[in-house]
């Protein structure tokens, strides 16, 4: 497997394995993430953003469906299961499951991610809680 892809597979670690310190040792020190229509700058504002996904989503799980690398980049198509039964950024628990998919980019730089374009599936996500 290619540095490049190892890169990009340990972010999803953070989520799955709840390992939200690995985020110092995986993003560069200049790490931007262009998550659907917001940047997150530095790893800092990227342990804030997914730790307050985690504390809505506790269990969430991203399977990798498909990657490619091409050069510093990685594409990774995956989905990402879980139920909301805590504070999801303001809402309150539903107890209810989800299923968003969703395609991020990685840009690789000495094997740290340096950049990545996220969007996933954020209305269907909405309709499954409140539904």
């Amino acid at each position: 497997m290619s540095t490049v892809l190892e890169a990009a597979k340990k972010f999803y670690e953070v989520y799955n394995d709840k390992k939200l310190d690995l985020i110092d040792s995986i993003f560069t020190d200049d790490y931007v993430g262009h998550v659907n229509a917001h940047d997150i700058v530095g790893a800092a504002n990227a342990k804030g953003f997914i730790g307050g996904f985690l504390e809505g989503i506790p269990n969430a799980f991203y399977d990798i469906k498909e990657s490619f690398v091409n050069d510093d980049k990685v594409t990774c198509r995956w989905v990402c299961t879980g139920t909301q039964t805590g504070n999801f950024y303001g809402m309150p628990p539903t107890n209810k499951d989800v299923n968003v998919n969703g395609i991020t980019i990685f840009r690789i730089a000495d094997g740290k991610i340096a950049e990545l374009w996220n969007v996933w599936d954020q209305f269907t996500l909405v309709e499954q809680l409140k539904a």
